[in-house]
């Protein structure tokens, strides 16, 4: 979708299609929310800046900075994320937190040097490695933003409002950018709007804010370092050979994980 138009289309895209399905299922059930009782200060946190500010750093970070190093960064999101729920949820930080974030953090770190911990001497820091930085830090104020806000409203329609908000903020920056008419793109960009609006977004969120609903900001976190391990191993699809270091870091990561729902 990038080769064919700018971030900002192709993500007022994404969350078009995103939106679509959610509104569909939600829509009985949107109809009857009594506007009074709806967690306003949540939705409006989470869609503009949780969702529509760490998609604008995200993407303005990866104009200056390589794909490895937005990676390594996004890695510490557990461990920020934990920081955070501590200073605004007051939930407590325990040892299996600590232990479970930096033995997931080691597992990341090894699959993106290739298992040559060396490597990581060689990156260059720019000034897109502070834009990645600080959408990591919204993204992870987004979990805790779900957690404090959501309580017990329903998660459709939490999930639909908080993309539809992000989807406006598109909305309004697209006229300020670069975009084609819509007809001029080729159908395959269709079809992976389609796929990832349904599947990246639609799904993705709903799952994701249930998820952070029920265990916690601070113990769900650590599962965004699922992200490059299941990259890599997707890669197989296209005839990847998986070695030796993605084992070791796969055990690490899933390892930390486990660790981090430990009580005791």
């Amino acid at each position: 979708m990038l080769k064919e138009s700018t971030f900002i289309e192709s993500a007022t895209w994404r969350y078009i299609f995103g939106v679509l399905p959610l509104l569909i299922l939600s829509n009985k059930i949107l109809r009857k929310i009594e506007f009074n009782k709806m967690p306003i200060k949540g939705i409006l946190l989470v869609g503009i800046i949780g969702l529509f500010g760490f998609n604008i750093f995200f993407f303005l970070g990866l104009k200056y900075t390589s794909p490895v190093n937005a990676a390594l960064i996004i890695s510490l999101n557990p461990i920020i994320t934990i920081w955070l729920s501590a200073i605004i949820l007051k939930t407590q930080i325990t040892k299996f937190h600590i232990i479970g974030a930096f033995l997931s953090l080691f597992g990341v770190i090894i699959l993106l040097t290739k298992g040559d911990m060396s490597n990581i001497f060689t990156l260059n820091l720019n000034k897109g490695d502070f834009l990645i930085l600080i959408a990591n830090i919204v993204f992870a104020l987004h979990h805790v933003w779900v957690k404090q806000f959501k309580g017990n409203f329903s998660n459709l329609n939490f999930t639909t409002l908080t993309n539809f908000v992000c989807l406006l903020c598109f909305l309004l920056v697209l006229p300020a950018t670069s975009f084609t008419v819509g007809i001029a793109h080729t159908t395959n960009y269709w079809l992976w709007a389609m796929g990832i609006g349904t599947f990246g977004t639609a799904i993705a969120y709903l799952l994701w804010n249930q998820g952070v609903s029920q265990l916690g900001a601070d113990k769900a976190g650590i599962f965004m370092n699922i992200v490059p391990f299941s990259t890599a191993l997707s890669a197989l699809l296209i005839g990847e050979i998986l070695s030796l270091f993605h084992l070791i870091s796969g055990i690490m990561i899933i390892g930390g994980i486990f660790i981090t729902q430990f009580k005791k």
